[in-house]
């Protein structure tokens, strides 16, 4: 064997053992049946709190829940409601203090891009789903909590 030969085996060999680490890591992220699900951080647990707060808010206001915590790469989706015929996407947020300003501040033109995204990815799936592929109106509204009192924002913010 030449030296140019047992470079590239080398190399080869080294690529292997990488794809082969990576899909054990990958595997080991999955939550296999009989194992508990993995532990959330107590920020978490109070965002999961928030997000059930405004799920019973909305579902009072007579909203319907299509899906929950709809996530891919350009960002997360907290909650798709149906309120008649509009698909509403519903972003939770919550400030303890407003030292910094309000839950409503924190949804600036960054966020909002990455709702618009990721409301992009879902639409897809759930028009064929819930609207039997006709495309709905659709809007984003904001559930706001400060200082633990929910607030509703109908029409929070609208794309160009």
């Amino acid at each position: 064997m030449t030296d140019d030969t047992l470079h590239l085996a080398c190399e080869l060999a080294l690529a292997a053992r990488q794809r082969a680490a990576k899909r054990r890591r990958r595997a080991s992220r999955r939550v296999a049946p009989d194992r508990p699900p993995p532990r959330r951080s107590p920020t978490q647990r109070r965002g999961d709190h928030h997000e059930d707060a405004a799920l019973r808010l909305l579902q009072a206001q007579g909203l319907t829940m299509l899906a929950r915590n709809l996530w891919c790469r350009a960002g997360e989706i907290d909650l798709a409601m149906r309120d008649g015929e509009t698909l509403v996407l519903v972003e939770v947020r919550a400030r303890a203090k407003s030292r910094f300003g309000d839950a409503a501040a924190t949804i600036g033109r960054q966020k909002q891009a990455r709702l618009a995204k990721a409301a992009a990815y879902w639409l897809p799936e759930l028009t064929r789903r819930h609207w039997g592929g006709m495309h709905p109106a659709v809007r984003f509204d904001a559930v706001v909590f400060d200082s633990g009192q929910p607030q509703w924002l109908r029409g929070a913010f609208w794309l160009p």
